[in-house]
């Protein structure tokens, strides 16, 4: 404890600044934070980390790697924080011991975040140091797609746990009505994607719903009426098997996720389907067994 007290000292007395830069430097203790993302329209990624104070240790916090602006470490009352930095790749902040309950280190990565052809793209390393890392998206951001895995927002945001995130989005994403009509039922079935759907097809007897992809490597979402076609969904392309994300669910419509990686017909079947008859089939067939069976306990009752 002296001798990481005296190495702080030395360099606060080295510089006349509240920061100093070094090659080699491993001290203080793992970081007790939280780490908040928020990505703007543009790309650029607005970053704080929420550090729990130590009044007897320094800390050692990683930044996520990128080319940052608009850096500060300050207090819960947005006073200068006395800092060292360890500059590498990623950077480390080391945070003298306080008695600070909170320490915010904040800063941006300007355009993090690529648009390509459509699509929001960012592989993002989990600092080594914090167990997760918390996700807010720009408006009108319905879907994330995480390492090829749909995530349904709802107007939230994501918490992320684990490495490396492949994370891609699409703002404001196109969705594309479709009636699809059986007997006397009439169902409207929403696909969300980047891609020109050419036609589409619902086959009651093979329980299948199918639509046509022109655009490999797009990601797809159908939310389709549960009274339609309801599951266990198995999806394919092309008749292969494709890996089908049921992502979200609201009582009404389920939301199912794709990605092909060809174009073609994808087809999404399902174990259950509207039945053969309408609805008051199957009531009035009921009502004639009942009167039949009353009838014939009548017809056989004992006379007395």
């Amino acid at each position: 404890m002296k001798q990481i007290l005296s190495i702080l000292i030395i360099l606060s007395l080295l510089v006349s600044s509240s920061e100093v830069s070094a090659q080699q430097l491993t001290v203080g203790e793992k970081s007790n934070e939280d780490i908040q993302v928020r990505i703007d329209k543009n790309g650029t990624a607005h970053v704080i980390h929420i550090v729990q104070g130590n009044s007897y240790f320094p800390v050692h916090v990683e930044t996520i790697s990128g080319n940052m602006t608009n850096f500060s470490v300050i207090d819960s009352d947005n006073n200068i924080v006395q800092y060292f930095s360890i500059q590498k790749i990623p950077m480390t902040i080391l945070i003298p011991p306080s008695g600070r309950n909170i320490t915010l280190i904040r800063y941006d990565l300007p355009n993090t975040v690529s648009l390509n052809d459509g699509v929001w793209q960012w592989k993002y390393l989990t600092p080594s140091d914090a167990p997760f890392t918390d996700f807010y998206f720009p408006d009108k951001t319905d879907t994330i797609w995480d390492n090829d895995r749909p995530v349904y927002l709802n107007g939230h945001g994501i918490r992320e746990y684990g490495d490396v995130m492949r994370l891609e989005y699409i703002i404001d994403e196109p969705q594309v009505l479709q009636d699809t009509h059986w007997q006397n039922y009439t169902f409207t079935v929403a696909v969300r994607t980047l891609s020109d759907i050419k036609k589409y097809a619902f086959d009651q007897q093979s329980m299948q719903y199918s639509i046509d992809i022109a655009k490999p490597n797009s990601f797809v979402t159908v939310i389709m009426p549960q009274s339609m076609l309801g599951g266990k969904y198995v999806t394919h392309i092309n008749n292969n098997h494709l890996l089908t994300n049921v992502f979200h669910k609201n009582g009404t419509h389920t939301w199912i996720g794709v990605r092909p990686s060809t174009n073609g017909t994808v087809q999404i079947i399902g174990t259950t389907v509207i039945p053969e008859f309408p609805e008051f089939v199957p009531l009035f067939i009921g009502i004639i067994i009942i009167l039949v069976f009353q009838f014939r306990t009548r017809l056989f009752w004992p006379l007395n």
